[in-house]
């Protein structure tokens, strides 16, 4: 299933990423622990603010600008309380993987799901977020190129990744493990620069 199809069975990728890991209706691509090398430097001014999706708002806060940990907070409709609003908020790890940065995160109230990732790239006025194509990341794992496993739904749990494993990641011999011509794409409404 495409982007496209992950972009319409949830608001957007933080606000889906509860839906996505409980089997949301498409193939996903986690990892036990946080995808990259480590953690990111964060700066508030680059980070911080609301941020527009047409099928969403999003907060965000640099917590732990050394340890690259970012709150984004949303508020959505809770079908248990009759519709009402209700705030909720997420954790979102960035670390890095050579020139890249990567976003991290899972459901806080779970902490035995896996972890959801993609590639991000913040622009002055955007965030751009690619995810893993799973079919790709499928194909490496039974090869044996990457570890982990895959489901007979297609989901790909990752195993311990090591510094080769993700210079396959980011790098070009396999190919284009992400959906690049789909990112999903945030637009900066207040705060930062």
């Amino acid at each position: 299933m495409g982007m496209a199809s992950v972009k319409s069975t949830t608001v957007f990728w933080l606000v889906g990423c509860a839906a996505l890991l409980a089997g949301g209706g498409c193939s996903t691509v986690v990892s036990p622990v946080p995808v990259g090398e480590g953690p990111a430097l964060l700066t508030p001014e680059e980070w911080d603010g609301e941020w527009y999706h047409p099928e969403g708002t999003v907060t965000l806060n640099v917590l732990d600008p050394h340890g690259g940990v970012l709150e984004a907070a949303f508020v959505q409709k809770d079908s248990q309380s009759g519709g009402r609003l209700r705030m909720q908020s997420v954790r979102v790890l960035i670390t890095k993987a050579g020139d890249w940065f990567l976003c991290n995160f899972r459901p806080e109230d779970d902490p035995k799901r896996g972890y959801l990732w993609g590639r991000i790239r913040t622009e002055p006025k955007r965030i751009l977020v690619w995810f893993p194509n799973a079919i790709k990341f499928a194909n490496l794992v039974k090869k044996g190129i990457l570890p982990g496993t895959v489901d007979d739904k297609g989901n790909v749990e990752l195993g311990t990744l090591n510094p080769d494993h993700l210079k396959v990641i980011v790098g070009e011999a396999e190919g284009t493990l992400f959906v690049w011509d789909s990112p999903l794409v945030l637009f900066r409404r207040t705060g930062g620069q």
